[in-house]
């Protein structure tokens, strides 16, 4: 079968969201193209074995299970796009949902582009019903560029808007240009070093051209304990460590980017430092967090040193 875009799932312990996200890909068809998924296991105990097995007889969509147990994201990325047979990989978490037309959109992004690589927005759905006291927004989880279509996004500026950087949740590659060889995800980046932040900094500085696609819209579910202000300073934190490894490793002067990135860093603890009290935020240590959100992510310019690790999270 002539497959135009593959989806790549990565699995470890949400199995309770992942039926969510295979059902709304399984939903993606239409006379627009083919698609296949394909999921990728990584936990021990083969947790999702089960529900693709299901799955694929309940929906009739073309599934492929795979399995391996090394706790490695850039392992399993790259053991996905190495069964994958379009000539675009899509990526989505598992715990996001597609929305209505959004291979679609990807796919006819690219093709009307001729662009290596298109990103759409995350929107979230948050498991109380509505946004926490703290974020009442839900800005700090929305990635939405509100950019027009096929707009481009350059290397420098919008890769990073607002303090949001893009990733590979929610993204279509060309195999040939982006996924090409046996490691497109560096093994030395897989233990949460940011593997797709080092591929994107990678692809922009060879000229690679990346695209906004408004259309391809995902929902990503976010369960009671990643609405809480603490998870959020630590995810903000290992974000900026991500960021300065991969500018640090694929600059083409490591001394003089690695003095930036720390001046950089010592810039946003101390303006936002110098916030945090002048704005009173300390004396509101329940609603407002912005400032030692900021710190963090300046602080994360300067503890940046490999290994990262991944969050401890609990399991459901």
């Amino acid at each position: 079968m002539i497959v135009d875009i593959s989806v790549v799932i990565l699995s470890y312990d949400r199995v309770h969201l992942l039926e969510r996200t295979l059902r709304g890909c399984a939903e993606q068809g239409g006379d627009w193209g083919r698609f296949e998924i394909i999921v990728v296991d990584n936990h021990p105990d083969q947790l999702a074995r089960s529900l693709v097995e299901r799955l694929v007889v309940e929906t009739g969509a073309v599934m492929t299970y795979l399995a391996d147990p090394r706790r490695n994201i850039s392992i399993v990325r790259n053991k996905g796009i190495a069964a994958a047979s379009g000539r675009y990989v899509a990526f989505i978490d598992d715990d996001e949902e597609p929305q209505d037309g959004w291979l679609a959109a990807l796919t006819a992004c690219l093709d009307r582009t001729g662009a290596d690589a298109a990103f759409g927005p995350k929107l979230p759905e948050f498991e109380g019903g509505r946004p926490p006291e703290w974020d009442p927004q839900g800005w700090r989880y929305t990635l939405d560029f509100q950019m027009a279509a096929d707009e481009p996004i350059p290397m420098f500026g919008r890769l990073r808007k607002r303090g949001k950087g893009l990733g590979s949740g929610n993204a279509a590659f060309r195999v040939a240009t982006c996924l090409e060889g046996p490691e497109p995800f560096r093994v030395a980046f897989g233990n949460a070093n940011g593997e797709d932040t080092q591929l994107l900094f990678r692809l922009a500085m060879a000229g690679r051209r990346f695209v906004w696609c408004p259309g391809a819209v995902v929902r990503e579910f976010i369960e009671t304990s990643r609405a809480k202000p603490d998870y959020m300073v630590t995810r903000m934190k290992r974000g900026s460590q991500h960021y300065a490894v991969c500018r640090i490793d694929t600059s083409d002067n490591k001394p003089l980017t690695t003095i930036k990135v720390a001046g950089l860093g010592l810039a946003q603890m101390a303006v936002h430092a110098g916030l945090y009290v002048a704005t009173g935020e300390f004396l509101d240590r329940r609603r407002r967090w912005d400032h030692r959100i900021g710190m963090a992510k300046g602080l994360g310019k300067l503890t940046w040193s490999a290994p990262i690790g991944f969050i401890e999270e609990k399991p459901a």
